[in-house]
């Protein structure tokens, strides 16, 4: 299969291979098609597009009624707090050992299996609520249960992708993937509140359950017509850790990783919205409402951008460009006063985001060789949610100690600078082309 040249990529492990190596798609007589048309031809992937978001809306009704009820039962907001530290810690860890099953099972069969177990727990916690015997411990523990299994899953869903779809459709693939989804994240959570208002908790534990279902029907009538061929993997210490190790080799992988990673610690502005639209914009609950939809809005619109230029080959300058890009707004966000100014700065970060998160996600999928594709993809899943959790406790330790503007800007104007120190050092980040 024709691939894209790789470019000034750094030292990376002898495995790493021509890109064609990894993705075992066979030697087709003309080069694919590029662009999201043809990706929207491929059955697979189709199957995929049209059933995974319904499983996301199922993942964020779930969420909502879990906050609700464990407030309804404590009234404490401490312990409501815990139920999103049950949602993040799963992915410390079982990431790495999710990657690593991933990379030892059939992949269709471990997300088979992950979306049937994720249907069992809502049922059981329909029943729990509609025979009045649940407790807050049963949701912290359904929660540790989901997040865990969604560890599982997310790097089998992404290592799936390249098997089903050419390289040079991955990207465009990647963003139809991230925008459906995100329009997912955005219904899941409005028809779990509509659902709760209407029905109660126990009817929309099992309308979670029953979106699910489509995922999985999908997923069964996935058909690859060559099975990737992959090394036998023993789970050890040693196999568990490969996939962070090829990582740290690669010099190019290491350095988006660290990228995002500073943006997104020192500026997680998404933790900060209700500060921001209190004491500095003035707005209430509609305003704030607006401020947190308004990076989807621009997400959306930056995953529309990625299908429209297809298959990026300046992989590196877009994610130094995007990266500094962000640093810049963010700062101009964090001091704007101006309400209509602030929301398209914020759908602008959305726009940003995007972006990167397209980028990056086809440089670790086209890079990583087939027989650890599922650890590598997990590194990268573990490493955005981390971010996003520190990020949240330091803006939190920043803002009582600088205020929100000071602790906005100045972690977008270092996350910036850092990424210009970056570039202008490791000419392999910036001129890196896939």
């Amino acid at each position: 299969m024709t691939t894209g040249k790789v470019e000034n990529a750094g030292p990376v492990p002898a495995d790493q291979g021509a890109l064609t190596a990894p993705l075992d798609q066979g030697a087709p007589t003309a080069p694919p098609e590029e662009g999201a048309r043809a990706a929207l031809k491929n059955r697979n992937f189709l199957l995929l597009l049209v059933g995974q978001p319904f499983a996301t809306m199922g993942a964020g009704m779930r969420s909502v009624v879990n906050a609700f009820q464990v407030f309804q039962i404590t009234g404490d907001a401490r312990l409501l707090g815990l139920t999103f530290l049950f949602q993040g810690l799963p992915s410390l860890v079982m990431g790495l050992f999710g990657g690593t099953l991933a990379d030892i099972l059939d992949r269709r069969l471990l997300l088979r299996i992950t979306m049937a177990a994720q249907v069992i727990i809502a049922l059981v916690l329909a029943w729990l609520t509609a025979q009045g015997h649940i407790q807050v411990w049963h949701i912290y523990t359904a929660t540790f249960l989901g997040a865990a299994l969604q560890s599982v899953a997310n790097p089998a869903m992404q290592a799936l992708l390249p098997t089903i779809v050419p390289p040079q459709q991955l990207m465009s693939a990647i963003a139809l993937q991230s925008a459906s989804g995100q329009a997912a994240m955005l219904l899941g959570p409005l028809l779990g509140g509509v659902t709760l208002e209407l029905a109660g908790a126990s009817a929309a534990y099992v309308a979670d359950a029953a979106l699910i279902a489509p995922a999985l029907i999908t997923l069964w009538l996935l058909r690859l017509d060559k099975e990737p061929q992959r090394r036998e993997v023993k789970l050890n210490l040693t196999s568990i850790f490969e996939g962070l190790a090829f990582v740290m080799q690669s010099r190019v992988l290491l350095a988006f990783v660290l990228l995002d990673t500073v943006t997104m610690v020192l500026g997680y502005y998404p933790a900060m919205m209700p500060v921001m639209a209190k004491e500095v914009l003035q707005v209430g609950p509609s305003g704030l409402g607006a401020l947190v939809a308004a990076p989807s809005v621009g997400a959306l619109l930056g995953f529309a951008g990625v299908l429209l230029l297809g298959n990026i080959r300046k992989k590196g300058a877009v994610i130094v460009g995007v990266t500094i890009a962000h640093g810049a707004v963010l700062a101009a966000f964090a001091y704007s006063h101006w309400f209509i100014a602030s929301l398209l700065l914020v759908a602008l970060l959305g726009f940003l985001d995007s972006l990167s998160v397209s980028v990056r996600t086809t440089c670790f999928q086209l890079l990583a060789p087939e027989h650890i594709r599922g650890r590598v993809m997990s590194v990268l899943f573990i490493s955005a949610v981390s971010a996003n959790s520190l990020g949240g406790a330091y803006l939190g330790l920043a803002v009582s100690l600088l205020g929100p503007q000071e602790a906005l800007a100045s972690g977008g104007i270092v996350a910036g600078l850092f990424c210009l120190a970056v570039a202008m050092t490791m000419k392999s980040v910036r001129s890196f082309s896939v």
